[in-house]
Protein backbone atom coordinates (compact mmCIF):
# COMPACT_ATOMS: atom_id res chain seq x y z
CA UNK A 1 0.00 0.00 0.00
CA UNK A 2 1.58 3.42 -1.02
CA UNK A 3 1.51 6.73 2.02
CA UNK A 4 -0.82 8.69 -0.68
CA UNK A 5 -3.57 5.76 -0.89
CA UNK A 6 -3.30 5.77 2.93
CA UNK A 7 -3.78 9.13 3.61
CA UNK A 8 -6.65 9.59 0.91
CA UNK A 9 -8.01 6.69 2.89
CA UNK A 10 -7.60 8.29 6.10
CA UNK A 11 -8.57 11.61 4.47
CA UNK A 12 -11.90 10.17 2.90
CA UNK A 13 -12.51 8.29 6.02
CA UNK A 14 -12.79 11.74 8.25
CA UNK A 15 -14.97 13.61 5.42
CA UNK A 16 -17.74 10.22 5.69
CA UNK A 17 -17.80 10.96 9.56
CA UNK A 18 -18.21 14.75 9.08
CA UNK A 19 -20.94 13.88 6.45
CA UNK A 20 -22.48 11.70 9.30
CA UNK A 21 -22.19 13.99 12.10
CA UNK A 22 -23.48 16.46 9.86
CA UNK A 23 -26.54 14.17 8.97
CA UNK A 24 -27.41 13.67 13.14
CA UNK A 25 -26.64 17.55 13.36
CA UNK A 26 -29.44 18.33 11.29
CA UNK A 27 -31.78 15.70 12.84
CA UNK A 28 -31.16 17.41 16.36
CA UNK A 29 -31.49 20.55 15.18
CA UNK A 30 -34.83 19.87 13.56
CA UNK A 31 -36.54 17.65 15.77
CA UNK A 32 -39.40 20.24 16.29
CA UNK A 33 -39.45 21.61 13.45
CA UNK A 34 -42.71 21.46 11.77
CA UNK A 35 -42.61 19.03 8.37
CA UNK A 36 -39.19 17.97 8.89
CA UNK A 37 -37.94 14.78 7.18
CA UNK A 38 -35.63 12.80 8.66
CA UNK A 39 -31.88 12.31 6.77
CA UNK A 40 -29.76 9.30 7.58
CA UNK A 41 -26.22 8.44 6.00
CA UNK A 42 -25.10 5.38 4.97
CA UNK A 43 -21.40 3.96 4.58
CA UNK A 44 -19.92 1.74 1.65
CA UNK A 45 -16.91 -0.24 0.62
CA UNK A 46 -14.86 1.33 -2.10
CA UNK A 47 -13.29 -1.66 -3.47
CA UNK A 48 -10.02 -0.84 -5.68
CA UNK A 49 -7.68 -3.25 -8.04
CA UNK A 50 -4.47 -4.15 -6.62
CA UNK A 51 -1.38 -5.74 -8.13
CA UNK A 52 1.89 -6.29 -8.30
CA UNK A 53 1.48 -7.55 -4.74
CA UNK A 54 0.76 -4.00 -3.65
CA UNK A 55 -2.25 -3.22 -2.05
CA UNK A 56 -4.39 0.18 -2.78
CA UNK A 57 -6.62 1.68 -0.11
CA UNK A 58 -9.99 2.44 -1.99
CA UNK A 59 -11.54 4.26 1.14
CA UNK A 60 -14.85 4.37 2.23
CA UNK A 61 -18.16 6.68 0.23
CA UNK A 62 -20.83 8.26 2.19
CA UNK A 63 -24.48 8.40 0.56
CA UNK A 64 -27.45 10.44 2.36
CA UNK A 65 -31.14 9.71 2.25
CA UNK A 66 -33.79 11.37 3.34
CA UNK A 67 -36.82 9.29 4.65
CA UNK A 68 -39.62 11.22 2.73
CA UNK A 69 -42.10 8.71 2.71
CA UNK A 70 -42.24 9.05 6.99
CA UNK A 71 -44.57 10.98 9.04
CA UNK A 72 -42.84 14.29 10.13
CA UNK A 73 -44.16 16.32 13.41
CA UNK A 74 -46.40 19.58 12.67
CA UNK A 75 -47.96 21.80 14.30
CA UNK A 76 -51.39 23.91 15.11
CA UNK A 77 -52.05 27.53 14.07
CA UNK A 78 -54.78 29.94 14.06
CA UNK A 79 -53.87 31.07 10.25
CA UNK A 80 -56.46 28.99 8.01
CA UNK A 81 -54.01 28.86 5.10
CA UNK A 82 -51.00 27.01 6.82
CA UNK A 83 -50.69 23.83 5.11
CA UNK A 84 -48.31 21.06 6.10
CA UNK A 85 -47.44 17.53 4.94
CA UNK A 86 -46.91 14.89 7.59
CA UNK A 87 -46.40 11.61 5.33
CA UNK A 88 -45.77 11.24 1.44
CA UNK A 89 -45.79 13.85 -0.91
CA UNK A 90 -44.70 17.71 -0.78
CA UNK A 91 -46.40 21.19 -1.41
CA UNK A 92 -45.32 22.33 -4.96
CA UNK A 93 -43.86 26.21 -4.89
CA UNK A 94 -42.66 28.57 -6.74
CA UNK A 95 -40.65 32.06 -6.79
CA UNK A 96 -42.92 34.86 -6.64
CA UNK A 97 -40.59 36.78 -8.57
CA UNK A 98 -40.81 34.25 -11.90
CA UNK A 99 -44.64 33.96 -11.01
CA UNK A 100 -45.89 37.94 -11.36
CA UNK A 101 -42.94 37.98 -14.41
CA UNK A 102 -45.05 36.10 -16.56
CA UNK A 103 -42.98 32.79 -16.73
CA UNK A 104 -45.33 30.42 -18.34
CA UNK A 105 -42.62 27.44 -16.67
CA UNK A 106 -41.22 28.30 -13.41
CA UNK A 107 -39.07 26.90 -11.66
CA UNK A 108 -41.01 24.18 -8.93
CA UNK A 109 -39.79 23.91 -5.49
CA UNK A 110 -40.68 21.43 -2.99
CA UNK A 111 -41.54 22.10 1.07
CA UNK A 112 -43.40 19.86 3.79
CA UNK A 113 -44.74 23.15 5.10
CA UNK A 114 -45.87 26.50 4.42
CA UNK A 115 -47.25 29.42 6.16
CA UNK A 116 -49.32 31.52 3.85
CA UNK A 117 -50.72 34.98 3.64
CA UNK A 118 -52.38 36.25 0.67
CA UNK A 119 -50.60 39.24 -0.93
CA UNK A 120 -52.31 42.19 -2.66
CA UNK A 121 -52.60 40.34 -5.82
CA UNK A 122 -54.78 37.44 -3.80
CA UNK A 123 -51.47 34.76 -4.60
CA UNK A 124 -51.05 32.60 -1.40
CA UNK A 125 -47.33 33.33 -0.26
CA UNK A 126 -44.94 32.74 2.25
CA UNK A 127 -43.22 35.60 4.38
CA UNK A 128 -39.50 34.07 2.04
CA UNK A 129 -41.51 34.97 -1.24
CA UNK A 130 -42.98 31.85 -2.36
CA UNK A 131 -45.96 31.43 -4.14
CA UNK A 132 -48.23 28.17 -3.83
CA UNK A 133 -49.07 26.35 -7.05
CA UNK A 134 -51.80 23.73 -7.84
CA UNK A 135 -53.89 22.16 -10.48
CA UNK A 136 -56.99 24.17 -11.41
CA UNK A 137 -59.84 22.62 -10.47
CA UNK A 138 -63.45 22.73 -12.37
CA UNK A 139 -66.61 24.31 -11.52
CA UNK A 140 -67.91 21.83 -9.60
CA UNK A 141 -65.00 21.63 -7.00
CA UNK A 142 -63.54 18.59 -9.09
CA UNK A 143 -59.84 18.19 -10.52
CA UNK A 144 -59.41 16.95 -13.36
CA UNK A 145 -56.40 14.32 -14.36
CA UNK A 146 -53.41 16.02 -15.27
CA UNK A 147 -50.03 14.16 -15.91
CA UNK A 148 -47.88 13.90 -12.83
CA UNK A 149 -45.37 13.25 -14.49
CA UNK A 150 -44.84 17.05 -15.58
CA UNK A 151 -45.26 20.49 -13.65
CA UNK A 152 -46.71 21.96 -16.84
CA UNK A 153 -50.32 22.13 -15.66
CA UNK A 154 -49.44 23.52 -11.95
CA UNK A 155 -50.83 27.38 -11.62
CA UNK A 156 -50.41 29.68 -8.54
CA UNK A 157 -53.17 29.42 -6.13
CA UNK A 158 -54.73 32.47 -5.83
CA UNK A 159 -57.82 33.96 -4.00
CA UNK A 160 -60.23 36.00 -4.38
CA UNK A 161 -59.82 38.79 -1.38
CA UNK A 162 -62.97 40.51 -1.90
CA UNK A 163 -65.08 37.13 -1.83
CA UNK A 164 -63.04 35.39 0.72
CA UNK A 165 -61.08 36.80 2.72
CA UNK A 166 -62.85 38.19 5.96
CA UNK A 167 -61.30 40.71 8.19
CA UNK A 168 -61.83 39.52 12.08
CA UNK A 169 -62.92 41.25 14.92
CA UNK A 170 -60.22 42.13 16.91
CA UNK A 171 -62.04 44.49 20.12
CA UNK A 172 -64.54 45.39 21.63
CA UNK A 173 -65.93 48.24 23.29
CA UNK A 174 -69.35 47.97 25.62
CA UNK A 175 -71.00 50.64 27.34
CA UNK A 176 -74.02 49.76 30.11
CA UNK A 177 -75.73 51.72 32.27
CA UNK A 178 -76.83 49.51 34.83
CA UNK A 179 -79.89 50.45 36.88
CA UNK A 180 -78.75 50.64 40.56
CA UNK A 181 -83.14 50.05 41.41
CA UNK A 182 -82.86 46.29 40.24
CA UNK A 183 -80.21 45.50 43.15
CA UNK A 184 -82.22 46.89 46.10
CA UNK A 185 -83.26 44.09 48.93
CA UNK A 186 -86.44 42.43 47.46
CA UNK A 187 -86.01 43.94 43.60
CA UNK A 188 -86.96 40.51 41.91
CA UNK A 189 -83.38 39.72 40.51
CA UNK A 190 -84.13 39.09 36.88
CA UNK A 191 -80.97 39.35 34.88
CA UNK A 192 -80.48 41.81 32.12
CA UNK A 193 -78.88 40.83 28.58
CA UNK A 194 -77.39 42.81 25.78
CA UNK A 195 -75.58 40.90 22.49
CA UNK A 196 -73.07 41.56 20.15
CA UNK A 197 -72.02 41.00 16.74
CA UNK A 198 -68.99 39.94 15.69
CA UNK A 199 -66.70 38.28 12.68
CA UNK A 200 -64.42 35.50 12.87
CA UNK A 201 -61.70 35.20 10.53
CA UNK A 202 -63.79 33.50 8.14
CA UNK A 203 -65.90 36.49 7.78
CA UNK A 204 -68.74 34.51 9.34
CA UNK A 205 -70.72 36.97 11.71
CA UNK A 206 -71.27 35.71 15.36
CA UNK A 207 -72.76 36.96 18.93
CA UNK A 208 -71.30 37.20 21.88
CA UNK A 209 -74.19 37.12 25.23
CA UNK A 210 -73.44 39.31 27.54
CA UNK A 211 -75.99 38.60 30.83
CA UNK A 212 -76.15 40.68 33.63
CA UNK A 213 -77.49 39.68 37.37
CA UNK A 214 -77.93 41.96 40.16
CA UNK A 215 -76.41 40.67 43.62
CA UNK A 216 -79.36 41.27 45.89
CA UNK A 217 -78.14 42.55 49.12
CA UNK A 218 -80.16 41.38 52.90
CA UNK A 219 -81.00 45.06 53.42
CA UNK A 220 -80.61 48.43 51.48
CA UNK A 221 -79.19 48.71 47.12
CA UNK A 222 -75.73 46.73 46.62
CA UNK A 223 -74.83 48.41 43.36
CA UNK A 224 -73.23 44.79 42.47
CA UNK A 225 -73.50 42.63 38.93
CA UNK A 226 -72.81 39.31 38.33
CA UNK A 227 -71.43 38.72 34.38
CA UNK A 228 -71.50 36.03 32.27
CA UNK A 229 -69.93 36.25 28.90
CA UNK A 230 -71.41 33.20 25.98
CA UNK A 231 -70.49 33.18 22.62
CA UNK A 232 -72.61 31.75 19.70
CA UNK A 233 -69.54 29.66 17.90
CA UNK A 234 -69.70 27.45 21.06
CA UNK A 235 -72.96 27.25 22.27
CA UNK A 236 -73.94 26.33 25.86
CA UNK A 237 -70.25 26.73 27.15
CA UNK A 238 -69.79 30.21 29.62
CA UNK A 239 -66.45 31.64 28.18
CA UNK A 240 -66.73 34.65 30.62
CA UNK A 241 -67.51 35.07 34.08
CA UNK A 242 -67.48 38.14 36.09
Amino acid sequence: MSISSSLSAGVVGLASHATRLATISDNIANSQTPGYKRVEANFHSMVVTSGGGTYTAGGVRTTTQRYIDQESAITTTSNSTDLAVSGRGFLPVAQATEVLAGSETPQMFLTTTGSFRTDANGYLRTASGQILLGWPANLDGSIPNYPRATSEALEPVRINVNQFSGEPTTRIELGINLPATETEAGSLGDPLTQSIEYYDNLGRAETLEFTFTPVLPATGTSNQWSLEIADSADPGTIIGQY
